[in-house]
């Protein structure tokens, strides 16, 4: 969809007594490339009131126009999916905090205006005209951060603290509540793989890698074993099992940042949300998008502040905490990172190091997201992150 063409879009808006939209302005929100698996739109809308004009500010999130983007992200469930997260879920979560009389529930997730699967407006087929509407966050002073460098230490913190009450709350519910979790939250959960074609390719490409890359060439066995074997469907591990997000990398946390400090992250993009191991994020998240140096020197911190707001979440929530201990935590990322997530990470480092410059020249940057020239610093990344997982005995 492109660029002023969202039909209806002024009926997604709620509005109060008295108010009418009199205009709104439909513009690209991100850059080509950056938003992979759907487009993203500006909707800034004009309502008249009895006290005069205000202005909405909007983000529109549309289905990818390429029927093989559709297909790779599985668009006619994933994006019904998202929308129950935003528009069911979430309040869900929230109203479970509030019945435990927390007051500061879980903020880290844009505003919901609004959404439809079709301009029926019905529970039928996703089809084109699928939008999900949300706030504008980037007129509220957040931003994304540069993807090729990651996050620092400050920021790496404040995404943990987010992603362990992320998991945490849905956790405390299904503890609480198994009948309500199993009915209005895992429906909407599918944990996503690539198709068997798919998953060759990109056993090649990083066969072609590690052949480019001479510390690596006498360990590239042991590497192309542990990343075939990374998506063999597992059975769920259920003590920890929870929401997980499965897409957490750089582009989809927006900070706030004071005197060039974040103080606040917004985590988007919840299409991918399974159910599993809430390792699954803390792993992808720290080995995609966190500076390898905090990563050297801080992962040990790094967890445990994971594990402190973790399990703080599940006392304010009532919940029996004695299996979740330190050690289980740790088995579980052990887990997760040997099975599950050196394949995710190695594969997400070529839509995070695909050259800003070719993706501004080619509207298909999907089709060339493994034919270009590897830039060195994915290579670097690429080699801190095998190194880590031979240090640690995860491949």
């Amino acid at each position: 969809m492109s660029a002023g063409q969202i039909k209806n879009i002024e009926d997604l808006i709620p509005l109060g007594d008295g108010k009418k939209i009199v205009d709104y302005k439909i513009k690209h929100l991100t850059a080509p490339g950056e938003n992979r698996g759907s487009v993203m739109l500006k909707v800034d809308f004009t309502v008249k009131s009895p006290t005069g004009n205000e202005e909405i500010h909007t983000a529109a999130k549309t289905v990818p126009p390429s029927e093989l983007i559709q297909e790779v992200f599985n668009t006619p469930v994933t994006f019904r999916n998202e929308i129950a997260f935003y528009k069911k879920i979430v309040p869900l979560l929230q109203d479970f905090q509030r019945q435990h009389g927390i007051e500061e529930v879980i903020d880290f997730v844009p505003k919901y205006y609004g959404s439809r699967l079709n301009l029926k407006d019905d529970e039928g087929k996703v089809d084109q005209d699928a939008v999900l509407l949300l706030e504008n966050l980037k007129v509220a002073n957040y931003d994304t951060l540069d993807r090729t460098r990651g996050f620092d230490l400050d920021a790496a913190k404040l995404i943990i603290t987010d992603l362990a009450q992320f998991h945490a709350v849905p956790l405390a519910l299904k503890l609480e509540k198994p009948d309500v979790f199993e009915r209005e939250i895992k429906p909407f959960l599918m944990l996503w793989t690539p198709k068997e074609q798919q998953r060759s390719e990109m056993s090649k490409q990083v066969s072609r890698l590690i052949d480019d890359i001479e510390e690596l060439k006498s360990v590239k066995e042991r590497i192309l074993n542990a990343f075939d074997c990374n998506f063999t469907p597992r059975e769920t591990r259920e003590t920890f099992a929870t929401i997980t997000h499965n897409d957490c990398w750089v582009n989809n946390f927006l900070l706030k940042l004071e005197n060039g400090k974040p103080v606040k992250s917004v985590m988007v993009d919840y299409q991918l949300c399974s159910y599993g191991s809430p390792a699954r994020d803390i792993v992808f998240f720290l080995f995609s998008s966190v500076q390898d140096d905090v990563l050297r020197k801080h992962y040990d911190d790094l967890i445990k502040l994971y594990y402190q707001i973790f399990i703080s979440t599940l006392e304010q929530l009532k919940c029996v905490t004695t299996p979740f201990t330190f050690e289980a935590l740790k088995e579980e990322i052990s887990n997760e990172a040997r099975y599950s997530q050196f394949g995710h990470v190695t594969f997400m480092l070529y839509p995070i190091f695909f050259p800003q410059t070719e993706v501004q020249a080619n509207t298909d940057c999907d089709a060339l997201i493994f034919d270009h020239k590897i830039p060195d610093a994915h290579k670097q990344k690429f080699v801190s992150l095998v190194n880590e997982f031979i240090k640690r005995k995860w491949i």
